[in-house]
């Protein structure tokens, strides 16, 4: 008889969309072929709630979802409360073991007794919830007035986190840095790279007289903001120096278009800079692409793109804090990373320009890929981490 294990997500895992389902799913496509899996997902659509999806091979069950640890002004908004019907599920099943996503789901689960307890945690909140203020203070200073908001929910943040990860058996982060800074909350927590497929083909490293530099993602997420921030403001201006006028292209991609920086440039201004919107098949652009770039410098998320990027043999060129996230990726190893502008303007000409090392780091990022991020491994690190005799 296999094993039971309940796996619980902050939303229903339905289909292979947006990052975390991407995570989620390549989970649990693991854990079924293994285990007995028994899946609980919080949800506000009432089409679900009203009938059992059985897109899966396991046993689904949903329950309500309300906002939750959600800032506002002085407070944060908790209206969940799954405790006990987590609790009848697990009894009625005779369920010993729990993997839950995120702290939504931990925080309704740290109270359950008798169970294995696991918890991964993707960005920490506190971080997200500061970073975004910074960089929409960036764009209107009358949002100042709010700092005092955003000090005070910080600091109920990391006490709900202190509250509800000490009675958590085992903790996992997706970033390395979230590790040390667990660790000063006197939270231990472990680094684990996520399962995550190739979602474009192998890019063929082609010389070109006129280098394309390409940024995607989604447009209006946290990253993306602090990354086009830098490149309208630090990287192009540079880059004219550098190379000239119409001497290069960069290449946009992505949704949310309307709630990014975007929104408020004319890009009409940059001839060099051309907005796709929302691309179905990335190909198209990436087999014209010289090398991703990813000027963002917060050390906050997953870079899921980044890791896109390894898998299919595309040259990135980040800042330096995207290795806190993601410790594989190595200057002139596995990744060109710049510690300021100029220098991440340089990485860019040297991708164009320095064709056996660009093919070293392409083909190191692949290696560190396979060995790290590719599905079938990293949801074995999991595994592997859950079941630990010394845990």
């Amino acid at each position: 008889m296999k094993k039971r294990i309940c796996v619980i997500t902050d939303y229903p895992v339905l289909k292979k969309t947006g990052a975390s389902l991407k995570i989620y799913y390549e989970y649990l496509k693991y854990f079924k072929d293994k285990y007995e899996v028994f899946c609980i997902s919080f949800t506000s659509e009432k089409k679900i709630l009203d009938k059992n999806y059985n897109g899966y091979n396991f046993k689904q069950f949903f329950l309500p979802y309300e906002d939750h640890l959600i800032p506002n002004k002085f407070s944060l908004i908790c209206k969940m409360n799954n405790k006990k019907s987590i609790e009848n599920i697990l009894k009625k099943f005779k369920i010993t073991t729990i993997v839950g996503f995120d702290i939504v789901v931990a925080s309704q689960i740290y109270k359950i007794e008798n169970v294995k307890k696991i918890i991964w945690l993707g960005d920490l909140r506190f971080q997200t919830n500061f970073y975004n203020f910074i960089f929409n203070l960036k764009s209107d200073l009358k949002l100042l007035r709010h700092f005092l908001y955003n000090f005070y929910q910080n600091f109920l943040f990391k006490q709900k986190y202190q509250e509800i990860l000490k009675s958590i058996d085992r903790i996992v982060v997706s970033s390395k840095s979230s590790e040390k800074i667990l660790k000063k909350m006197r939270i231990n927590s472990k680094f684990l790279p996520y399962p995550w497929p190739r979602i474009f083909s192998k890019v063929k490293i082609k010389k070109v007289k006129k280098p394309n530099f390409l940024f995607f993602g989604n447009l209006a997420g946290l990253g993306s903001k602090s990354a086009l921030y830098m490149l309208f403001k630090k990287i192009y201006p540079l880059l004219i120096k550098k190379m000239g006028n119409d001497n290069f292209s960069i290449s946009l991609v992505g949704h949310s278009s309307e709630n990014s920086y975007l929104s408020k440039i004319d890009i009409n201004k940059f001839p060099e800079m051309k907005y796709y919107g929302f691309v179905e098949n990335l190909n198209k652009i990436t087999s014209k692409s010289s090398a991703v770039i990813f000027p963002g410098n917060i050390p906050v998320g997953n870079r899921c793109r980044l890791v896109s990027c390894m898998a299919s043999k595309m040259p990135i060129v980040a800042d330096k804090s995207a290795k806190e996230g993601n410790p594989f990726l190595i200057d002139g190893y596995s990744a060109y990373l710049s510690n300021s502008s100029f220098d991440f303007v340089n990485k860019m000409i040297m991708t164009v320009t320095d064709y056996e090392l660009k093919d070293k780091i392409v083909n190191n990022a692949l290696r560190l890929y396979r060995e790290n991020y590719f599905p079938v491994i990293a949801a074995k690190k999991l595994d592997r981490f859950v079941y630990e005799k010394n845990s």
